[in-house]
């Protein structure tokens, strides 16, 4: 099975386009919709991180302990070298990977946001991975707590949101962030879904892999840097991801089942996927 078969829903799929301007006009509020739903869920996500998976510090300083003694048993524990070499470059340099991590959550909307409107069809097929994803990491965080590099100050770690900001993990948010909730890295998982989420559905696919790619590896690095997140973090957060493709591929598409609102006109009873042509996806 190939990545292509894999998040694409077989004979069901459309390839990527520019929606006509009548298509347009029904998509824009599935579009905001859909990110609503994503806002909303995202927060439920890290309500219930926070409220029913427990702190366990003494567990969590544990789990660091042996992540590190692992990475320097592969002689791969490398987070704390690469943060300070970044930190000796220019301040804005730090402050601009600071940004990144806290806001990547917006990245994901805008590039799911774009993704709708070049292949509403196909993300249909691919929003149940994000979902599928969720339920996956969720209870991982209660089975293995970590405390995050940024904690491990004792091998040289620095907490750069602390010091240069902004102040990511305030407790006067909404809904605040579990800090023993290192593995996996839902930062990098998440932000890698989207951006092949985007790469599967942009109309020009060697402009979306460069994008994807650079997205991927902007993370991956970005979660290190900051002091949040070991390499393995990374992995844990891609095998989420990739569990989550599999699920969602023996899943049957669409699901047997028909909400209320899928029986009435709307975004969601556009005309079917296997009605429409399926043009070739330009290079």
């Amino acid at each position: 099975m190939t990545a292509r078969t894999l998040l694409t829903p077989g004979d069901t799929d459309v390839a990527p386009r520019w929606p006509t301007l009548r298509r347009l006009r029904t998509l824009a509020p599935f579009i905001a919709s859909q990110i609503i739903i994503l806002i909303v869920m995202f927060q439920v996500y890290k309500m219930a991180r926070k409220t029913f998976i427990g702190r366990a510090e003494k567990v969590a300083y544990d789990h660091a302990h042996d992540v590190i003694a692992l990475e320097e048993k592969l002689h791969l524990h490398f987070e704390q070298g690469l943060q300070h070499w970044i930190l000796e470059r220019p301040e804005w340099v730090i402050r601009a990977f600071n940004q990144f991590y806290a806001n990547y959550m917006w990245v994901f909307y805008v590039l799911m946001g774009l993704s709708m409107f070049f292949a509403v069809e196909r993300w249909r097929y691919l929003r149940r991975w994000f979902y599928i994803s969720m339920m996956i990491a969720t209870p991982w965080y209660l089975i293995y707590p970590l405390a995050p590099p940024r904690f491990m100050t004792e091998y040289g770690y620095l907490d750069t949101l602390a010091i240069y900001g902004p102040n990511y993990f305030s407790d006067n948010g909404f809904v605040t962030a579990n800090r023993y909730a290192a593995m996996p890295s839902m930062h990098v998982g998440w932000t890698t879904l989207a951006a092949i989420v985007f790469a599967m559905c942009l109309p020009w696919r060697r402009i979306g892999v460069a994008i994807a790619a650079f997205l991927i590896v902007a993370i991956a690095v970005t979660v290190m840097v900051t002091g949040n997140h070991y390499w393995l973090d990374a992995v844990a957060g891609w095998f989420v991801i990739s569990l989550a493709a599999v699920v969602n591929r023996l899943l049957p598409y669409p699901l047997p089942i028909r909400w209320p609102w899928q029986r009435g006109s709307g975004p969601t009873a556009m005309p079917s996927p296997a009605r429409e042509p399926a043009s070739a996806l330009p290079e």
